[in-house]
C-alpha cells in the first residue's frame, strides 16, 4: 500500500488532442473556465494537488473533459506531467515507468490480450518478469478471491466472455500482481444497469478486504458515493472540493459544486437582498439571520435550493413562492415524487415531496423554503457566502 501525493500538477494539450477536450468542455458546459493557452493549446490539468492517504479510496468525479482521466494517467505514469510532482510515499515519481509503480489498472474497455485465456492474462505479467514458479498459486488465491464462478472463466478467450466476465477478468489481472495502488478508470460504464451494480458490490468487496489504496475515476455519482472514503470533485483541469460526499453535498464551496453532486441536483434562482428578504420573480424568502451576516442591501445573490429544501403548503395557502407544475415524475421505490415546477418568470425548479399528496401537471404549488436547506452564492465568484 502506499500514500499517493499530487503537487502542482499540470498538463496541457495540443493539436488534436486540445480540440478534443476543448469540445467535450463545451459540450457539457461553456468554456468560459476553459484555459488556452498558445497555439491554442488548453490546460488539461491546471496546478492540481491531492493527497490520497494510505488505504483510502478516493473517487474523482466531474463533467466530460474536466480532466479526471488524465489525471488518473498522470498517477500511473501514462502521461507525463509539464509541472508538479507524483509522488508514492515520499518517492518522487519522475522517470518511473508505469510497470514499475507497483499499480494495478482498470480500464473502461477491459484492455485484455484477446489472444489469450483468462488464465493466460492473469500470468503475462509473471512470464515477462520470468517469476513462472508462482504463477499457479497466484491464480489459484485470486480465482478464490474473486468468488463464486470466477474458476469456469480462466480457460475462455475474452471474446466468449460477457462484459461482466471480461471486467471480472480484468480486476483480478489487477489483484494477482499484489499492487500498491488500484486505479479504476470508468471500469463500469460499460455495463448495463444490473451487471453494474452487481459488479460494484464487488469491487466494494475487494477494496474492503485488501485496504489498498485506490483513485477511482466515474461520472457516475452512485459508484463514487457506494465506493469511495472521499471524492475530489473536478471542473476545467482542476479540483474545486474534496471530501466526504456529504461534507461535499451540504457545504460545497462553490455553486458549479452544489449544481453538480446530488442526484437531482441544486435548483438556482437569481435572487437580490431587499426589505428583509430575497426577492426574486417568482416571490421572496425572509432573509434567515445566518443570512443577514453574510449579505449587503441591495446585494444579487444566487439562491440554490436542492430538491428536497421545499415545503409544501396545504392548497390555497400563499408559500413563499408558488409555481405551475409542468412534469411529475414518481420515485416508486422511495414512496416520494419529483415535480418539475415553473415559477412566473420561466425558470424551473425540481422540487422532492416525500409524501404521496396527488399532484397533477397544472396544478399551482404554494411552496416554501426550508432555510435550514438552502444555499447562498456569490453571483460573480460562485463561491458559497454561508461558508
Amino acid at each position: 500500500m502506499a500514500t499517493i501525493r499530487l503537487e502542482g500538477i499540470s498538463k496541457t494539450f495540443h493539436g488534436s488532442a486540445a480540440s478534443a477536450l476543448r469540445e467535450a468542455r463545451r459540450l457539457e458546459e461553456d468554456e468560459r473556465a476553459t484555459k488556452t493557452v498558445a497555439g491554442g493549446a488548453v490546460k488539461a490539468l491546471d496546478a492540481v494537488d491531492l493527497e490520497i492517504q494510505d488505504g483510502e479510496t478516493v473517487s474523482v468525479i466531474g463533467p466530460s473533459g474536466c480532466g479526471k482521466s488524465t489525471l488518473l494517467r498522470v498517477i500511473a505514469g501514462l502521461e507525463q506531467p509539464d509541472a508538479g510532482r507524483v509522488l508514492y510515499d515520499e518517492r518522487d515519481m519522475h522517470g518511473v515507468a508505469p510497470g514499475d509503480r507497483g499499480i494495478g489498472m482498470v480500464f473502461q474497455n477491459y484492455a485484455l490480450y484477446p489472444h489469450m485465456e483468462s488464465r493466460s492474462n492473469l500470468a503475462f505479467f509473471f512470464r515477462i518478469h520470468k517469476r513462472e514458479r508462482e504463477i499457479d498459486e497466484r491464480v489459484r488465491i485470486t480465482s478464490d478471491i474473486m468468488g463464486v464462478g470466477f474458476d469456469q472463466l480462466l480457460d475462455r478467450k475474452p471474446k466468449t466472455l460477457s462484459g461482466g466476465q471480461q471486467q471480472r477478468v480484468a480486476i483480478a489481472r489487477c489483484i494477482v500482481r499484489d499492487p500498491k495502488v488500484f486505479l479504476f478508470d470508468e471500469p463500469l460504464s460499460n455495463l448495463d444497469a444490473k451487471l453494474r451494480a452487481r459488479t460494484r458490490v464487488e469491487v466494494k468487496r475487494l477494496l474492503a478486504r485488501f485496504k489498498i489504496t485506490a483513485v477511482y475515476v466515474t461520472h457516475d455519482q452512485v459508484e463514487a458515493i457506494a465506493l469511495a472514503d472521499r471524492i475530489a470533485v473536478m471542473r476545467h483541469g482542476r479540483i474545486e472540493q474534496v471530501g466526504t460526499y456529504w461534507e461535499v453535498h451540504d457545504r460545497p464551496v462553490n455553486a458549479f459544486v452544489a449544481g453538480f453532486v446530488g442526484t437531482p441536483p441544486a435548483n438556482f434562482v437569481d435572487a437580490r437582498v431587499e426589505d428583509g428578504a430575497l426577492r426574486f420573480a417568482g416571490g421572496s424568502v425572509p432573509l434567515a439571520e445566518e443570512w443577514a451576516r453574510h449579505l449587503a442591501v441591495g446585494q444579487g445573490v444566487l439562491l440554490g435550493i436542492r430538491p428536497e429544501g421545499f415545503r409544501l403548503l396545504p392548497p390555497g395557502s400563499r408559500g413563499q413562492l408558488s409555481g405551475t407544475v409542468d412534469v411529475v415524475e414518481p420515485l416508486i421505490a422511495e414512496r416520494a415524487q419529483l415535480a418539475h415546477v415553473r415559477l412566473p418568470d420561466g425558470a424551473d425548479l425540481t422540487v422532492r415531496l416525500d409524501d404521496e399528496t396527488p399532484i397533477n401537471r397544472g396544478d399551482c404549488l404554494p411552496l416554501d423554503v426550508v432555510a435550514d436547506k438552502a444555499m447562498l452564492f456569490d453571483k460573480g465568484t460562485e463561491r458559497n457566502l454561508l461558508l
